[in-house]
C-alpha cells in the first residue's frame, strides 16, 4: 500500500490507522519507515500521604516489567 502525506506531514488510512491509535516509527536502513502500534499503557495515579504525593500502591519489580515487555514482544 502506498501512502501520501499532505501538506503537514500527516498520513490518513481508516483502515490501516485505528482513531487515536499511538505507533513508533522507526527508519529503516533503505529508507522505508516502520510503523509498529503501540500497546495501550496502564496509567498509575500517585497515592497522596500527609499532603504530599508518593509512588503507586503498585509495586514492581524487574521480573514482572521483564516479563510483561517478553510477553509484549512474543504477541508481535
Amino acid at each position: 500500500m502506498r501512502l501520501t502525506a499532505d501538506e503537514q506531514g500527516r498520513l490518513t488510512s481508516t483502515e490501516q490507522f485505528r482513531p487515536k491509535a499511538t505507533f513508533d516509527a522507526t527508519v529503516q536502513p533503505d529508507g522505508n519507515i516502520r510503523l509498529v502500534e503501540l500497546a495501550p499503557a496502564r496509567v498509575v495515579k500517585p497515592r497522596r500521604i500527609n499532603g504530599r504525593l508518593r509512588d503507586a500502591d503498585v509495586r514492581l519489580s524487574r521480573e514482572t516489567v521483564a516479563a510483561a515487555v517478553r510477553a509484549e514482544r512474543d504477541s508481535r
